[in-house]
């Protein structure tokens, strides 16, 4: 008898009453666990998605413009949570570490910044300096003296100057701006080449230049021609190579603007939003092919910087960075940004690359004082001996 009253009393609870419904605190937790499951697997799916994806799909773009540093800092929030799934927090918590190490790639992180991993050297005596800038419309709305001081200012003997071109806002379309005469006025020594909107000042020798034409790339039903005849070299030429003359030795230096992905000015709602952003993935496309395909004939040293309108996160970066090397190392910056300029910057947009015989002894972002949505680009580098 007793023994059969101990097993009922086990069975019911120490009252011989049945047992109550969950703690809530337990319950909690298996909801946290649930939901937290849920939102990795959904980030997990994501990210996958997004590599699949990047740099080739007009309607893809909008995702690719999120501030890199989203895609860590989404499994890093995660990861803070994953104490109220309780049981299931361990599991947890390496799933949305893996999450963090698998987006890291596209975050744009300088680890060679970190105490005793690299970062930039020493600046020889003969070094170059080299000076990329988006000028944003040149000096409109700027006063045209402070403009010219900052250049200056940089003593660069390579100036690499993208959108030497004014702007018609309502109209969306460039309009034709000739700077060339005053540069070679106002920098005595220099040599000034332009095509189109992209202009290069050396005070080296240049032996040879010209416009990369983009335009054979583009589909032939003629998506990412210009919408009128107004410029046309703005939307044909978005690479401009010269082949400088320095210490004896030929290099090349490549002037880079790739076209912006969509107009913020216009309604995203209307046929025209849409029709502008396919027609802006034909000419960046183009724009890469151009390059990569100059790239691949090249035999000299390359230098290579300008606005690139692509973040780190963007997959059409990879055939550059598989051709040369980013001038990031060289920088002591953990997360080197280069836009907005003004106020918090969480872009970089902006990329130097160089050729392996090329040695960068630093690389850093400028402030440009207010007269460009873009911070500028200096470097210093060496070339090689022979």
């Amino acid at each position: 008898m007793s023994t059969s009253l101990d097993e009922g009393t086990r069975a019911t609870g120490s009252s011989g009453e049945p047992p109550g419904p969950p703690r809530p605190r337990r319950r909690t937790g298996r909801r946290a666990a649930r939901l937290l499951t849920g939102c990795l697997v959904l980030w997990t799916a994501f990210l996958a998605l997004f590599y699949a994806l990047t740099g080739e799909h007009w309607w893809w773009r909008p995702l690719e413009l999120m501030p890199p540093p989203t895609f860590v800092a989404v499994p890093l929030l995660l990861l803070l949570l994953t104490p109220l799934a309780r049981g299931a927090r361990l599991r947890l918590a390496a799933a949305a570490l893996g999450c963090v190490l698998l987006a890291l790639p596209l975050v744009g992180v300088n680890l060679y910044a970190l105490p005793g991993l690299g970062g930039g050297s020493a600046t020889p005596p003969g070094a170059v300096r080299v000076f990329s800038w988006n000028t944003e419309y040149w000096s409109d709305s700027d006063d045209p003296e402070a403009f010219y001081r900052f250049l200056e200012e940089q003593r660069a003997d390579v100036y690499l100057l993208q959108e030497q071109v004014s702007w018609d806002v309502p109209g969306h379309r460039p309009i034709r701006s000739d700077h060339v005469a005053e540069l070679r006025a106002r920098f005595p020594g220099y040599h000034v080449v332009a095509v189109g909107e992209i202009l290069t000042m050396s005070r080296y020798p240049i032996e040879d230049w010209h416009g990369l034409d983009s335009w054979p790339y583009l589909p032939k039903d003629g998506t990412g021609m210009p919408p009128d005849g107004t410029f046309p070299d703005y939307y044909r030429y978005k690479v401009l190579r010269t082949d400088l003359r320095i210490d004896g030795r030929l290099t090349t230096f490549y002037n880079v603007h790739v076209p912006v992905q969509l107009d913020i000015s216009m309604d995203p709602a209307s046929d025209e939003f849409t029709a502008f952003m396919r027609a802006q993935e034909e000419r960046r496309q183009a724009a890469y092919r151009v390059l990569e395909a100059d790239l691949d004939r090249n035999r000299l040293p390359v230098v290579l910087a300008g606005d690139m309108n692509a973040t780190s996160a963007m997959g059409e970066l990879r055939g550059l960075g598989d051709r040369l090397r980013d001038a990031l190392p060289a920088s002591d910056r953990l997360y080197p940004v280069s836009w907005p300029a003004g106020g918090p910057s969480l872009w970089r947009l902006d990329w130097a690359f160089t050729s392996d015989a090329v040695k960068v002894h630093t690389y850093r972002m400028v402030d440009s004082r207010g007269m460009s949505d873009h911070r500028a680009q200096t470097l210093t580098l060496s070339l090689p001996d022979d």
